[in-house]
C-alpha cells in the first residue's frame, strides 16, 4: 500500500520525467533563492527574483502532472482489480505494526494536502515578485571592482539555463502521444525561457552601458506574480468545491495565464472561419475588406513617406538648440522653436544645451565604471527621508573618492620634504552663448564632462603643487577658486572647446585623512602655545605695571617726605630768626621766658620726683626725671 506509486510500470516510467524536472527545478529554486537573500547581492542580482519564483512555479507544475498521471494509474488499477477480492483473511494474518501503518498512510493520502501545497509555493513565489518591486528597489546599484566579472557570470548562467529550458522544452513537445500534462509543462517552460532571457538582459544592459534596469526586472516580475496569483486562487477555491470536481491534481496549476501568453496567433483563414461559424460574418463576400485589402499597399506606401518627410521637421525645447547638418556640412545654429530642414539622412539636427549649467566633482578617479555609477555626480537626488550620501559629508577625518591628492613640496626650516594634500573641488560650466561656441562644443570634444574635468584636474594639481601645505590651508577658498578658473578657462580657450567655466567651488582643502588625527594634536598644540603666550605676556603685563606702580607710590612718598622736611626746616628757621630777634630786643627776660615755657613743655607730661635740698647740706633741690615702676612710691608725682 505505501508503494502504491510503483506497482504500474508504464505509469512509473511515463512518471519519471516529471519528477526529475521538479527536482531539478527545486534545486534551481533554493540556489537563486539563497544567492537572492544575500544582503551583497540585493542591488546587483535583484532580477534573480523572478527567475526563482517562476521556477518555483514551473516546479508546481511538474509535480502537478506527476500527481495526475498517477492518479489516473491509481484509478485504472482500480477498475481492473474491483471485482478481486482476498479469499482468505489476510489481513488479520498480518503484523499488528503493518496493519496500523498501512490504515496511518491511507489516512494520510485520503488529506486533500496538494491544495496546501499549491498553496504555499504559490505564496513563496508572490513573496519573491514582490521583494523584487518594494525591497530590492530601494537599494542603488551595484559598485565595486569585481561587479561587472560576477554580472558576467550570471549573465552567461541564465543564458546556458535558458538553452537548456528550450531543450527540455521541445523534447517535451515533441513526445508522442500528446498528452494534456505535456502540454501545461510546456507551457510553464515557456514563460520560463521568457523571464529566463528578460532576467539575461538586465545583465546584458548593466555590462553593456552600465544601465541599472530596475525597470526592466520589476516588469518581469509581474509574469510570475500572474501565474502563482492565478495558482492561488485556484487552490483556495478547490476548498470550496466537491472533491469529484478537483479530483484531478493538474487543474491547479493548469494556468489560463500561460495559455494566453504561449497560444500561437490565429491566422487570417482561422479568423475568418471562427467569425463565420460563431457570428455568422463572413469576410470574403466584403466589398470593405477587398477595398481595404487593394488600397492597403498605396496607403503604407504613402505613411512611410509622410513618417520619412516628417523627419525634417524638428521642435526644440526652451533648454535646446541645434546645429543643423546638410548633406553632412554644418549650416546654421538653430535657436528655440519649429525648424524645417531637409529630411533624414539628407538634414539632421544635432541637439545640445541652451545655457544649462552642469556640475562635476574634479577628482582623479581613474575607473570609468565609477563615473558611469554616479561617483563624480556633484550633487545626487535623494529623498527627504533617505539616508545622507557620502558626497554631502564634509568631515575630512575620513577618505572620500572624489578628492583629489597630490604630493607637494613641504617646508621645514632648512630641511626639505614632501607632504600630501587633497582637495574637494567641484566645477560649474556651461556651452558657450555665440553659435561658434556651440559648433565647437560640438564637433571638438567627444565628451565635454570628460574634457572638462581632465583639464581642471590638470589645473588643479599643477597649483596644488606651486604651494606648500600651509599656504593652502590658509589661503581663502576663493582666491584658490579664481585661480583654478582662469587657468582652466585659458586651456579651454586655447583648445576653442567652446566651454564656460562660471564658477569653481572649493569645498575642503586639507591634509589626508589618514594624518587627520596628527593634524587635529598639532593645531591643538599651536592653539596650547599661542595661550600660554598669552597668558605670559598677561602676567608680565602685570607684574611691569604692578613694579611701576610701587616705584611711582615710592617716589611719591620720597617727594612728599623731602617736602615736609624741608616745610619743617623753614618753619625751624623761621622761628630760629624770630627768637633771635626777640632775643635782640627783649634780652635777658626773653632768654629766661623762653627756658621757662620749653621747660613747663617738657615737663608737662613727665613723672616728677623732688628732693628736698635740705636733705643735702651743700646743694640746692633736685628734680629726678628717672622713671619709676608703677608700685614705686618714688614714682609717684609728688610736687613741693
Amino acid at each position: 500500500m505505501g508503494n502504491a506509486y510503483f506497482r504500474d510500470g508504464t505509469s512509473a516510467r511515463n512518471a519519471q520525467p516529471y519528477r526529475l524536472i521538479a527536482l531539478a527545478c527545486l534545486l534551481l529554486v533554493g540556489v537563486l533563492a539563497f544567492i537572492v537573500c544575500l544582503r551583497s547581492s540585493w542591488a546587483g542580482l535583484r532580477w534573480l527574483a523572478p527567475l526563482a519564483a517562476m521556477w518555483l512555479n514551473v516546479m508546481l507544475v511538474a509535480i502537478g502532472c506527476e500527481r495526475n498521471l498517477m492518479a489516473a494509474a491509481d484509478a485504472a488499477r482500480k477498475r481492473t482489480s474491483r471485482g478481486a477480492r482476498p479469499a482468505n483473511w489476510n489481513l488479520l494474518k498480518r503484523a499488528t505494526w503493518r496493519a496500523i501503518a498501512g490504515w496511518t498512510w491511507g489516512g494520510l493520502r485520503a488529506v486533500r494536502w496538494w491544495p496546501w501545497c499549491v498553496l504555499a509555493g504559490a505564496l513563496v513565489s508572490l513573496m519573491l515578485c514582490a521583494a523584487t518591486v518594494f525591497v530590492f528597489d530601494r537599494h542603488a546599484a551595484a559598485a565595486g571592482p569585481h561587479v561587472r566579472n560576477i554580472m558576467a557570470l550570471a549573465c552567461g548562467a541564465v543564458l546556458a539555463m535558458a538553452f537548456v529550458t528550450l531543450v527540455i522544452e521541445r523534447v517535451i513537445v515533441a513526445r508522442v502521444p500528446v498528452q494534456h500534462a505535456d502540454t501545461v509543462l510546456a507551457g510553464a517552460l515557456r514563460i520560463a525561457l521568457v523571464v529566463a532571457l528578460a532576467c539575461a538582459a538586465c545583465a546584458g544592459l548593466y555590462l553593456w552601458r552600465g544601465v541599472d534596469s530596475r525597470w526592466l526586472a520589476m516588469a518581469i516580475a509581474l509574469l510570475p506574480a500572474l501565474v502563482a496569483g492565478e495558482y492561488a486562487l485556484r487552490a483556495t477555491l478547490a476548498w470550496f468545491t466537491p472533491p469529484r470536481a478537483s479530483a484531478s491534481p493538474l487543474a491547479l496549476v493548469d494556468s489560463t495565464v500561460v495559455h494566453w501568453l504561449v497560444r500561437p496567433p490565429a491566422s487570417p483563414a482561422e479568423l475568418g472561419e471562427s467569425l463565420r461559424s460563431r457570428f455568422g460574418i463572413d469576410l470574403r463576400q466584403s466589398w470593405v475588406v477587398h477595398s481595404t485589402l487593394r488600397m492597403l499597399p498605396a496607403a503604407g506606401v504613402a505613411l512611410v513617406a509622410a513618417g520619412w518627410l516628417l523627419s525634417g521637421i524638428t521642435i526644440l525645447q526652451p533648454e535646446q538648440r541645434a546645429v543643423y547638418e546638410r548633406f553632412g556640412a554644418p549650416r546654421a545654429v538653430w535657436q528655440p522653436g519649429l525648424h524645417i530642414g531637409l529630411p533624414w539622412p539628407f538634414g539632421l539636427a544635432r541637439v545640445i544645451d541652451n545655457g544649462a549649467v552642469h556640475q562635476i566633482v574634479v577628482s582623479d578617479i581613474a575607473d570609468a565604471a565609477d563615473v558611469a555609477n554616479g561617483a563624480s555626480i556633484a550633487a545626487p537626488l535623494i529623498a527627504a527621508d533617505a539616508r545622507a550620501p557620502e558626497q554631502l559629508d564634509r568631515l575630512w577625518d575620513v577618505a572620500h573618492p572624489w578628492e583629489t591628492s597630490q604630493v607637494i613640496a613641504g617646508a621645514n626650516a632648512q630641511q626639505q620634504n614632501f607632504e600630501i594634500v587633497s582637495a574637494d573641488v567641484r566645477l560649474d560650466y556651461r556651452i558657450g552663448a555665440s553659435d561658434a561656441d556651440a559648433r565647437a562644443a560640438l564637433y571638438r570634444a567627444a565628451n565635454i564632462a570628460d574634457v572638462t574635468r581632465a583639464i581642471a584636474n590638470r589645473e588643479i594639481v599643477r597649483y596644488l603643487a606651486s604651494h606648500t601645505l600651509d599656504a593652502l590651508v590658509e589661503a581663502r577658498q576663493t582666491v584658490i577658486a579664481d585661480a583654478i578658473r582662469q587657468a582652466t578657462q585659458q586651456q579651454l580657450d586655447r583648445l576653442g572647446s567652446g566651454i564656460e567655466v562660471t564658477a569653481v567651488v572649493i569645498e575642503s582643502v586639507h591634509p589626508p585623512a589618514g594624518a587627520s588625527a596628527a593634524w587635529h594634536g598639532v593645531q591643538a598644540a599651536q592653539i596650547r602655545t599661542a595661550a600660554s603666550v598669552a597668558e605670559a605676556r598677561g602676567l608680565a603685563a602685570t607684574l611691569v605695571g604692578t613694579a611701576h606702580e610701587q616705584a611711582q607710590a615710592s617716589v611719591a612718598e620720597a617727594n612728599a617726605s623731602a617736602a615736609e622736611t624741608l616745610s619743617a626746616a623753614h618753619m625751624q628757621q623761621t622761628t630760629f630768626s624770630a627768637d633771635i630777634a626777640a632775643q635782640q630786643a627783649g634780652g635777658p627776660a626773653f632768654a629766661f621766658e623762653y627756658y621757662l615755657r620749653n621747660l613747663q613743655q617738657g615737663l608737662q607730661n613727665a613723672n616728677l620726683t623732688v628732693i628736698d635740698d635740705r636733705l643735702v647740706g651743700d646743694r640746692r633741690a633736685t628734680i629726678d626725671l628717672r622713671s619709676f615702676n608703677t608700685g614705686d612710691a618714688a614714682g609717684a608725682k609728688k610736687l613741693f
